[in-house]
C-alpha cells in the first residue's frame, strides 16, 4: 500500500507548530515551506550504520528547519521523543538551529551557504571508499546568492558525484524580502546545467513529483548520469496556513497563542 504522504505532511507540519510555538522560536514559514519535501527524504532515506559511524545515506537539512528534521528522525525512531517536547528549550542540545547530533545530523551550521560545501565533502568520501548510498543536501534559494554554494557545485562537477542529490527550495523569500530585488538568481535551472548538473524542476507541494525526483525516474540523458542531480524545488513560504503562505512576517515571527489556535485549526481542517 502507498503511505498517504499528504496525511504525515500535515502531522508533520502540526508537530513542527506545536514545536515552534512552544520554544518561542522563528522561521515556520521556512519549515512549512520544505515539509513536504523533507517529509519524503527522510522517509526514504536508508539511516542505517556504517562501519565508519555515520550512515549509509546521509541528510543536511537547511539548518534553520532542523523542527522538522527533528520531528521527521522521531518519527523514525531514530531520535528520542525529548527532540520534539525539548526543542528549543534552555539548556538542551535540540537547538534551532542545526548543531551536529552524529549520526543522523553530521552537520550544521547556523550561517547561509556551507551545508552544499559540507554535502560535497561527503560524497566525494564516499566514492574515493566506494561506499554506497546517496547524499541529500537541502539548502534555500538564498543560498544561490552565496559564493561558497557555486564553488561546491563546482567541485561537485568535476568529481561527477551523482551519489549527491541537492534540493533547492525555492519560495522566493529570503528574510529581508524577495530574493528577485535583493540579488535576482533567476533563471535557476539554466544556471545549475551551465554548472554541469543533471537539473529537474518539480512542484514542490506534490509528493508525486518530489518522490520521483528523488528517485531519479524522471528521464536523463546517458551523459548525464554521473552528474551531481540538483531538484528546483517551486514551494510557498508558509505552506498549509493560509496567513503564512507567502507571507514574509513569518521568517522570524513567533507563532503567539492566537495565531498557534488559527493555524493549528487549519491543519486539523485538512485531515477531515
Amino acid at each position: 500500500m502507498e503511505k498517504d504522504y499528504e496525511k504525515l505532511a500535515n502531522e508533520l507540519r502540526k508537530t513542527v507548530l506545536k514545536m515552534t510555538h512552544s520554544a518561542g522560536s522563528s522561521h515556520i514559514g521556512s519549515n512549512f515551506s520544505i515539509c513536504d519535501v523533507m517529509n519524503i527524504v527522510y522517509d526514504i532515506a536508508d539511516f542505517s550504520l556504517m562501519p565508519n559511524g555515520l550512515t549509509k545515506d546521509i541528510v543536511l537539512p537547511k539548518s534553520w528547519t532542523v523542527a522538522t528534521a527533528y520531528a521527521c528522525l522521531v518519527r523514525r525512531g531514530l531520535l528520542p521523543q525529548e527532540a520534539i517536547d525539548d526543542y528549543g528549550k534552555e539548556g538542551t542540545k535540540w537547538t534551532t538551529i542545526a548543531e551536529p547530533i552524529p549520526p543522523y545530523i553530521p552537520f550544521g551550521t547556523g550561517a547561509m551557504g556551507y551545508i552544499l560545501s559540507a554535502g560535497v565533502g561527503f560524497a566525494l568520501a564516499k566514492k574515493m571508499r566506494g561506499e554506497e548510498g546517496k547524499v541529500y543536501c537541502i539548502i534555500s534559494d538564498g543560498e544561490m546568492q552565496i559564493g561558497a554554494t557555486w564553488e561546491a557545485a563546482q567541485i561537485a562537477a568535476q568529481h561527477k558525484l551523482n551519489n549527491l542529490i541537492l534540493v533547492v527550495d525555492w519560495n522566493g523569500l529570503q528574510a529581508l524580502g524577495e530574493i528577485k530585488k535583493i540579488l535576482n538568481v533567476e533563471p535557476l535551472a539554466e544556471k545549475w546545467q551551465a554548472f554541469n548538473w543533471h537539473t529537474t524542476r518539480i512542484n514542490g507541494h506534490d509528493h508525486g513529483e518530489i518522490l520521483r525526483a528523488l528517485k531519479g525516474e524522471y528521464y536523463m540523458p546517458k551523459e548525464e548520469q554521473d552528474m551531481p542531480r540538483v531538484i528546483i524545488a517551486r514551494t510557498t513560504k508558509g505552506k498549509g496556513v493560509s496567513f503564512m503562505e507567502n507571507n514574509n512576517l513569518w521568517h522570524y515571527a513567533k507563532v503567539g497563542e492566537e495565531d498557534y489556535k488559527k493555524a493549528l485549526e487549519e491543519l486539523n481542517a485538512r485531515n477531515n
